[in-house]
């Protein structure tokens, strides 16, 4: 029989991440004053586990090494532990993996930190197996093996730590302004054609990560330089996304990432900016193409969210595990049989790829599961989107699915995560016309605002769960609400949402900057590490990145030249690493481009239910047009009585009355 544990500490935590914790041997605290006083108390080490609840090592080192009574036992007796959930502190984990990254060279979840009671680490690592192996220390010799260095080196452990704390402060500090190299987009076209796999698309071997944000740059560098081979990577990328097993057939939705080169083996954890930065990639895809495939895309992205990782007040929860019943990927995959009894159309069962043998091996072994990933060939991806039996087969094989044991959803609303999926959605709605998207882009904005804004004058947070709002909003919240609002006043026209925009881009200013250079979080909080300025994009855009592409474009909109001089502070704050590792900062040089090629105010004026003013929405909004910022007027003095207006900053063009002169400047406009 399961032996009865009492609850440790995190029973008390809102995390489902540190829910699943809650009643492992180990005692565990959350991060908090009291855990390090505790420690400087008791004269002990802390250990700090950082991960999140959709993690599948995560669970596997839960199982192996946090469940285990010997380890557990070991742990509580010399250590003060502390898990922390990564996705609501996201400025703790920032500055722990960048300790893991410069003592290992690498990093990732679930992440190990040894630090001392005044939190400075002095040791960093990511998964352990509980056990030693011929060519990796197990993670019971490994705490023995800490504990005895603090116990008989305490003095040289402290200098260490000692020495990581002032790299990290130092680090942090580095002034990295300096001008945006001239060559950076050669260099970023370079990379880009260096590395990508022109088969399967992507930009590595293995594992491949969707990185949209790589993509949103792309397609606005094929404008500019005029060159569709960048718009034929664009495509070869999103079509081995959709084809692969990264996409979820069945169900819809994408995956994490890719463990192999061909899109097809995933690690199964589904994620909201995954979603919302594959939305916006492909709706852009579709307005630069006409290719009705990644149209399909985005529908197919929002059922998902609609079934599955909706709230009942309409804000968006943050992730699905990637385990079920103590096996990663164990909800996703079919046996041939059972797939054949529920498609009996041979056709079908090859265009989704579905053999007897199978088509899914385990990553750590190679070896055939038996089990298959329904995917389909990039050569017939198409058919599958357009394919007349296979739409009644899919929903079969869904209503069957369901009735498995589900993974877990953690209903953690995010602030952050939240702002890019609305504002993914508001930009789907204009561009498809769609008022759907629009609807579910407009109800998540309220609800985020409901239950994260700032309540009588007081200051926004950055989680959201059961009732409960906690810790205190942070650079990435702000920018991605602000970019939530201007998105969707570009496609409602209710200036509510563009008076929103500019109260977050002054908090931005008040709370985060610092002589033009924007921290992750206030001056003033105390237990985080080290204060932290990040530009550099991880699997989403950084906060620095997203405040910066809201500010260029307010400026464009308002013409204001201190949110615009604030926008290239912005970019330029980190000049020095444009000139090193452009390509990490491509959400940044999206911005960089608009400023440097100049934005274009294009107003919509007229009364909203003129035929003009409609078609004019219509066709501005499925136009890719990463230069222009779309405004709206009932009437202008002076002007025609419905007209488009283009206007730089200096300058405007004579007003465009007909349809067919609005699309002649759309084609000069250079979609």
């Amino acid at each position: 029989m399961p032996v009865e544990r009492r609850p440790n500490a995190l029973v008390h935590e809102q995390s489902p991440y540190l829910q699943q914790h809650a009643h492992n041997p180990v005692r565990w605290l959350p991060w908090t004053d009291e855990a390090f006083a505790l420690a400087k108390e008791q004269d002990r080490p802390v250990f700090v586990s950082i991960g999140y609840a959709t993690c599948h090592w995560c669970h596997v080192m839960e199982h192996e090494s946090f469940e285990d009574e010997d380890v557990a036992a070991y742990l509580n007796e010399h250590f003060i532990c502390i898990k922390v959930d990564r996705e609501e502190r996201p400025d703790v984990d920032a500055a722990c993996m960048d300790v893991c990254q410069a003592m290992t060279g690498h990093g990732g979840w679930p992440l190990t930190i040894m630090m001392d009671s005044l939190r400075r680490p002095f040791f960093a690592g990511t998964y352990f197996p509980r056990e030693s192996g011929a060519n990796r220390i197990g993670f019971m010799d490994l705490v023995r093996r800490i504990r005895a260095v603090w116990d008989t080196e305490r003095e040289r452990l402290e200098h260490s730590a000692g020495e990581i704390t002032t790299m990290l402060k130092d680090q942090a500090a580095a002034d990295l302004r300096g001008d945006v190299p001239a060559d950076v987009e050669d260099v970023v076209v370079d990379y880009h054609r260096r590395m990508f796999d022109d088969t399967w698309g992507g930009f590595s071997v293995r594992p491949k990560f969707p990185s949209p944000h790589h993509l949103l740059l792309l397609m606005r560098l094929a404008r500019t330089r005029h060159d569709p081979s960048l718009i034929d990577m664009v495509r070869t990328t999103l079509d081995g996304m959709r084809s692969g097993g990264l996409f979820d057939h069945v169900g819809f939705g994408f995956h994490r990432y890719s463990t192999d080169r061909e899109w097809l083996v995933p690690h199964f954890e589904k994620m909201l900016y995954d979603q919302a930065m594959l939305m916006w990639a492909n709706t852009e895809a579709w307005q630069a193409t006409g290719d009705d495939a990644y149209r399909t895309v985005v529908g197919e992205i929002a059922e998902y969210l609609r079934r599955e990782m909706t709230s009942a007040d309409g804000d968006f929860f943050c992730a699905q595990d990637a385990d079920s019943e103590g096996e990663e990927g164990r909800f996703y995959t079919w046996s041939y049989d059972e797939f054949r009894s529920l498609v009996e159309d041979d056709a079908i069962v090859d265009l989704m790829s579905v053999h007897r043998d199978g088509n899914f091996h385990d990553e750590a072994t190679g070896s055939a599961t038996g089990l298959n990933i329904p995917h389909v060939r990039m050569s017939r991806l198409r058919e599958e989107v357009t394919h007349t039996t296979w739409p009644a087969a899919r929903h079969r094989l869904y209503e069957q699915r369901s009735r498995r044991i589900w993974p877990l959803t953690d209903d953690k609303v995010l602030a952050d995560w939240n702002g890019l999926m609305i504002a993914s959605l508001a930009r789907a709605g204009r561009a498809f016309d769609d008022e759907g998207l629009t609807a579910m882009a407009r109800r998540a904005y309220d609800a985020v605002v409901r239950h994260l804004g700032g309540q009588d004058g007081g200051e926004w947070s950055h989680r959201y769960r059961n009732g409960h709002r906690a810790v205190r909003s942070m650079l990435d919240d702000h920018a991605a609400v602000a970019l939530a609002a201007f998105e969707l006043y570009q496609t409602t026209s209710d200036r509510g949402y563009l008076d929103d925009v500019r109260l977050h881009l002054d908090t931005i200013e008040r709370r985060f900057s610092d002589d033009g250079v924007l921290y992750m979080t206030d001056a003033d909080v105390h237990d985080a590490i080290v204060r932290q300025k990040q530009g550099f994009d991880s699997a989403y855009p950084s906060g620095n990145s997203i405040a910066a592409y809201v500010m260029a474009c307010y400026a464009v909109l308002t013409g204001d030249a201190d949110i615009e001089r604030r926008a290239i502070e912005a970019v330029r704050s980190h000049g020095s690493y444009l000139a090193r590792m452009a390509t990490g900062y491509c959400m940044l040089l999206c911005t960089w481009d608009l400023l440097k090629h100049g934005g274009r105010q294009l107003s919509i004026i007229g009364d909203p239910s003129d035929p003009f003013v409609i078609e004019a929405r219509r066709i501005v909004g499925r136009s890719f047009l990463p230069h222009v910022v779309l405004n709206h007027h009932r009437d202008a003095t002076g002007l025609p009585q419905a007209c488009v207006m283009v206007c730089t900053h200096d300058s405007c063009l004579a007003p465009i009355t007909s349809i067919a002169e609005l699309r002649a400047w759309i084609e000069e406009e250079g979609v």
